[in-house]
């Protein structure tokens, strides 16, 4: 944020005040075209550590309405929302890495988010949420998105199936291109971090 406020560049490429000199890709693990921290721009007028802690308070608490308001989605009492969201919010791996470790955690809100888009990429065929969670998902961490993308095919997988009355495999086929296309367009729509940062890897 002290380099934009310094060139008013959104995306620098190198960094003179980190490690004696740093292209800027190489911290690209840690968020950093996360559209929580892009929003940080916003504020100059915030400490950067204060704007840490309440940001992560806030995803910590929208992950679990979210999650909550997926449950609902899927038909679930309110007792049984409220119980397994409360579950989810004060697991272990949530509430220390929400303390200690912001990039485990961060891209936590926009799976949720893709998890109601894959709901609604299936029954509605509307894909623009789908996309758009994918696409945060990686912003924010582009090494867990792996992952969660995984998750993303195996419950559109499962929903997948439970919906079929039978198996045939070229409607199967073209059910998973139709479910795989959105993954991929998201994936390219963030090119903007993944092929420098694969250039600075490399």
């Amino acid at each position: 944020r002290q380099l934009f406020y310094e060139t008013g560049d959104l995306f620098p490429e190198f960094a003179a005040n980190l490690g004696g000199g740093q292209n800027i890709f190489h911290f690209s693990y840690y968020g950093l075209f996360s559209p929580v921290i892009l929003l940080s721009y916003l504020f100059p007028f915030i400490r950067m550590d204060h704007y840490l802690m309440a940001a992560s308070a806030a995803e910590l608490v929208f992950s679990a309405w979210l999650f909550y308001y997926w449950l609902g989605q899927k038909g679930f009492s309110k007792e049984i929302r409220a119980f397994v969201s409360v579950l989810f919010l004060l697991a272990g791996p949530m509430i220390y890495h929400s303390c200690h470790q912001l990039m485990f955690v961060n891209y936590m809100p926009f799976l949720c988010m893709a998890l109601l888009g894959v709901d609604r990429h299936l029954k509605e065929n509307r894909s623009g949420l789908y996309i758009l969670g994918i696409l945060l998902m990686i912003l924010s961490s582009f090494y867990f998105s792996i992952c969660g993308m995984l998750v993303l095919g195996f419950y559109g997988f499962s929903q997948y199936v439970s919906q079929e009355q039978s198996f045939r495999s070229g409607k199967f086929f073209k059910d998973a291109f139709s479910f795989l296309f959105p993954m991929v367009t998201a994936v390219l729509m963030s090119g903007l971090l993944l092929v420098p940062t694969a250039f600075a890897l490399l």
